[in-house]
């Protein structure tokens, strides 16, 4: 697969295309049917295939906001590549894109390809007055329209996905992607009050993930190819009155040195919030007490 990263002044079509737009954050199960179409269609039709995505969201943008993703977008370029798609397109999110009327975005990066492939909620152009409907009206090519999928009766989508991470419903956030929420990052040195007290924690470097809400939670651990399982936890650590946001995991029956080393994180289940204590001791009994919420959740699934 070639990856090509443009500025909308210097973009370069491959023509006859079957190719989907979107910014896909979260990458779940609706993003990954229209990525399956694409590629579906590609075969179909003998075409080449392509995703084009943003390198930032446009709302957060035109706030000048920071993003936190959910999906990093070396992920989705990883996954494009597992599906096997040919081009993987980022155009560079400038105020000449973010302005560009709808039908200059059509003319200048979808004209002449054979199929395009939306989500029905898909926007673009100045003010997203572009849409699905817009798209269809074009006679220079094919536009198919993934329609809502839901699950529970409630549509399937990046907010909703964003809605429950904040809200420590990891269990629903895996329903919606098709796995489970995780942060990849690189271990960085924290203060070794863990180590102390029994629990060896590692501090994960979050280069811009949305940190799920702030408590104790349930995790895996993937260190090199092996996973292990863990404890984990997102906040200040208001025991020792810290300021900072962290998350950090303890690995259970792991005995190594983790510094450097990139792990991924997985958030399986919250089991409750930060807590003050007014002790270290106390702070340790409650450690020992999630362990073993932890180990039992982990039998019990197990032998499913």
């Amino acid at each position: 697969m070639k990856t090509i990263h443009y500025k909308s002044s210097d973009y370069a079509k491959q023509s006859e295309l079957a190719i989907c737009l979107g910014f896909f954050d979260g990458l779940h199960i609706a993003h990954q049917t229209l990525m399956n179409k694409t590629i579906e269609e590609g075969r179909k039709r003998g075409l080449k295939t392509a995703m084009l995505t943003f390198s930032d969201h446009i709302l957060s943008f035109l706030k000048k906001e920071p993003f936190s993703f959910i999906t990093s977008l070396k992920d989705k370029i990883l996954a494009a590549r597992k599906l096997g798609f040919d081009y993987f397109y980022v155009l560079d999110v400038s105020e000449k894109l973010v302005q560009m009327e709808p039908i200059d975005f059509i003319d200048r990066f979808l004209k002449n390809q054979a199929v395009v492939i939306v989500g029905f909620d898909f926007t673009f152009g100045n003010r997203g007055k572009g849409n699905a409907s817009f798209l269809k009206e074009q006679n220079s090519f094919e536009t198919i329209v993934i329609e809502e999928m839901d699950f529970e009766d409630e549509k399937i989508g990046t907010t909703r996905i964003r809605q429950c991470t904040k809200g420590g419903n990891m269990e629903e956030v895996a329903a919606l992607m098709g796995k489970p929420y995780t942060i990849k990052g690189k271990v960085v040195p924290g203060k070794n009050r863990g180590k102390a007290m029994g629990f060896p924690t590692a501090n994960i470097k979050n280069t811009g993930y949305l940190a799920p809400k702030q408590g104790v939670y349930i995790s895996t651990v993937k260190i090199g190819k092996r996973q292990y399982n863990g404890i984990s936890n997102v906040g200040k650590n208001p025991t020792f009155g810290d300021n900072q946001e962290t998350i950090e995991v303890y690995v259970m029956d792991f005995d190594g040195h983790l510094y450097g080393q990139h792990i991924e994180l997985s958030f399986l289940h919250y089991i409750r919030p930060e807590i003050k204590f007014s002790s270290v001791e106390e702070l340790i009994e409650k450690m020992k007490e999630d362990e073993i919420v932890s180990r039992n959740y982990f039998e019990e699934r197990n032998n499913l």
